[in-house]
């Protein structure tokens, strides 16, 4: 080997070495103060969960024992979480969940369904926060009603770590 391809490729090692660290650092999420969470979710007790489902999507539905399938779930996790009481009415609670679902198209007739949550303060109907989970697509029944449930899971272990004072 000469010694210009030895320095050459010295070099290039060097350069290599002192652009990694740059390179980590620049691959690091940028870090700053959390903004806080509403304090009426935080400190909620008492919840009404409404039905913003629907019967949009028969395809849907099929998936979920029925039109109210997923809400009647969402309803029987919250309850199981323990953490809130469930209020009969609106006026009642402190703060509203309602859970949606959406048909998101990507291409012509090819989408997704999205199971979003949205908490919303009861007086005022405004939206407090929103957590939204993406059903995985399955073929055959068995496995699209598991990642159904696994959505509406997934919504309570959310609402479940956010809505914990630290």
């Amino acid at each position: 080997m000469s010694r210009n391809c030895a320095r050459t490729i010295s070099g290039i090692i060097l350069l290599a070495a002192l652009a990694l660290p740059a390179l980590a650092q620049a691959q690091q999420p940028l870090e700053g103060p959390a903004a806080p969470l509403p304090a009426q979710f935080l400190n909620a007790k008492k919840v009404f969960i409404a039905n913003g489902a629907g019967d949009n999507d028969p395809t849907f539905a099929k998936y979920t024992n029925g039109p109210n399938g997923p809400y009647n779930q969402f309803y029987a996790n919250v309850k199981e979480l323990g953490r809130y009481e469930l209020a009969a009415s609106p006026s009642e609670a402190d703060v509203i969940l309602e859970l949606r679902v959406d048909y998101l198209r990507y291409y012509e007739r090819y989408g997704y369904f999205k199971l979003r949550l949205e908490i919303r303060d009861p007086k005022t109907n405004v939206l407090l926060w929103t957590f939204a989970e993406a059903v995985t697509e399955a073929i055959g029944e068995k496995g699209q009603r598991k990642y159904v449930a696994d959505a509406l899971a997934k919504l309570t272990d959310d609402l479940k770590s956010v809505g914990t004072k630290p």
